[in-house]
């Protein structure tokens, strides 16, 4: 059965990632996050602030996106980010995994590195006394046949990641049901987050029965225009 509006809603978070994106695109990604009830933005690091502030008091989460779209930044950067964007309000982080490292066969690295990002984010909250921010392994699923996508939902969930994201919607193939149905089956209770391509109501329903509980978008209010008919 497809989901009912208001539950669709719930599972769409609103995507900016444009590099030319000003306040105003800010103020107005937020303003429409927070009317149509969205799950969450997906901003990059320098926006999680004002994305914070502009949502205060709102239904709707902050997530920041760290290391987008490579994930060719060092570990200690990426720690430090993904510290700084909880210190600056994120609920969530995404980043991107050690696609390289992944690539070449160095799995320890990559799960190292995203062990350590989930230490910083967890750390950050604690000592702040807010919930926990949630960490999610991005991993560009476009570049990744069968076997790596199982190999990657693996790395991740053992370095005790929060969830995956297929992609960073940047990449050349957008996410699909198939995707998300080999990550299901690695990741068990782990959230699995779609993202890239998802333009039309039929790609949505697709990717959630494919077991998504999340959609990164950039066309929420669109979808939801045609869930209402």
């Amino acid at each position: 059965m497809a989901p009912r509006p208001q539950e669709l809603a719930k599972t769409l978070e609103s995507t900016l990632l444009r590099p030319s994106a000003a306040r105003d695109d800010l103020d107005a990604l937020g303003d429409e996050a927070a009317a149509l009830h969205l799950a969450a933005v997906a901003v990059l690091p320098v926006h999680v602030a004002a994305a914070a502030t502009r949502l205060r008091g709102s239904d709707v989460k902050v997530v920041a996106l760290v290391s987008f779209p490579f994930g060719a930044d060092t570990p200690a950067v990426k720690a430090a980010a993904a510290d700084a964007a909880a210190a600056d309000g994120a609920d969530d982080v995404e980043v991107m995994m050690a696609l390289s490292a992944f690539m070449t066969g160095d799995l320890n690295a990559v799960r190292d590195e995203l062990a350590a990002i989930v230490r910083a984010a967890r750390l950050r909250t604690a000592s702040s006394g807010r919930r926990a921010t949630a960490v999610r392994a991005v991993l560009e699923t476009a570049y990744l046949d069968d076997r790596r996508i199982r190999l990657a939902a693996r790395v991740a969930k053992a370095a005790g990641v929060d969830g995956v994201v297929t992609s960073t919607g940047l990449a050349p193939k957008s996410a699909s049901p198939l995707d998300v149905e080999l990550l299901r089956d690695e990741l068990g209770g782990l959230a699995v987050k779609a993202a890239g391509g998802i333009r039309s109501l039929r790609d949505a329903h697709d990717l959630l029965a494919a077991g998504a509980t999340r959609l990164g978008t950039t066309t929420a209010a669109a979808l939801l225009q045609q869930a209402r008919g």
